[in-house]
């Protein structure tokens, strides 16, 4: 079965990947990085396009706690 791609959009209207293809991104950027195949500037643009993938994947894993949260009934209702 295939991966399913999902991506949203940003305020800017820009198209930002899903959590599973910011990952497969940011470990292309970190392999690419450590083999020293890329130059140094190249090396820094790929550096801060991976500081915004980690972000992404920040905000999405806060995002599904917080839904998480919001669906497990708390102690105070009794239940545990």
């Amino acid at each position: 079965m295939a991966k399913k791609k999902t991506t949203t959009k940003s305020e800017s209207g820009e198209q930002e990947p899903g959590f599973e293809e910011a990952v497969e991104q940011l470990e292309g950027i970190i392999d690419r990085i450590e083999s020293g195949e890329i130059g140094l500037e190249e090396s820094i643009e790929h550096y801060e396009r991976g500081v915004a993938l980690f972000n992404r994947c920040r905000a999405i894993l806060e995002q599904a706690e917080q839904r998480i949260e919001e669906l497990t009934p708390s102690d105070e209702d009794g239940d545990a």
